[in-house]
Order: C-alpha cells, then structure tokens, then sequence
C-alpha cells in the first residue's frame, strides 16, 4: 500500500461483519458508506450471503485494518463470483510517497 500497488485479497464487508451507521443502515464500512444502506431490520440472510460473495471495487486500496483482519481467514475459501451491483470506477488514491 505505501507503495501505491493494489492489494489482493476478499472483502467479506456486508457478509462476514456489518457497519451499521447511527441511522441504523447497513453499509460495507465507515469508509464506503452508502450501499448496501439497508436497514438492519430488512438485511436478510440473502443479504449476508449475497455481500459475502460479492467482489468489492474499493478493496485494492482499501487501508481500513479491521476490515482486512476479519476478512483475512476467507482468502482461501469461497472465491468472489458476483461483480458489484454499482461498481465504482476504481481510482488510484492519493498517496503520500515516503522517501528514503
């Protein structure tokens, strides 16, 4: 990441864990909020199970550290098969260059 290169890996956001914000909605992160932007009372297991299979466009550059942690025991299983609902272009993020 400091790099600026994409990380592979499985977001498991809207399946594996939820962020639900003070308005009571599901949403992938406290970064991407804004979809699925469900109420918890109407996420249903179809919901959880849909996300989980779900590929993320913002997880290459994604730096939000619990999300990667849940979500680092389901790299070897269940591979992303479903592109994203709305996907977002990705874009490289600015990143600040460390230098030696």
């Amino acid at each position: 990441m400091i790099n600026g290169e994409p990380s592979e890996w499985r977001c498991r956001a809207g399946g594996r864990y939820l962020y639900i914000c003070e308005d009571g909605l599901v949403h992938y992160c406290s970064q991407q909020r804004g979809y699925p932007a469900r109420p918890l009372a109407t996420y249903t297991h179809a919901d959880v199970r849909r996300e989980y299979l779900t590929k993320k466009s913002c997880a290459p550059y994604c730096t939000v550290s619990c999300v990667h942690q849940i979500s680092y025991f389901d790299s070897w299983r269940n591979p992303q098969t479903i592109e994203p609902e709305n996907a977002r272009s990705l874009e490289t993020p600015n990143l600040i260059q460390i230098r030696r």
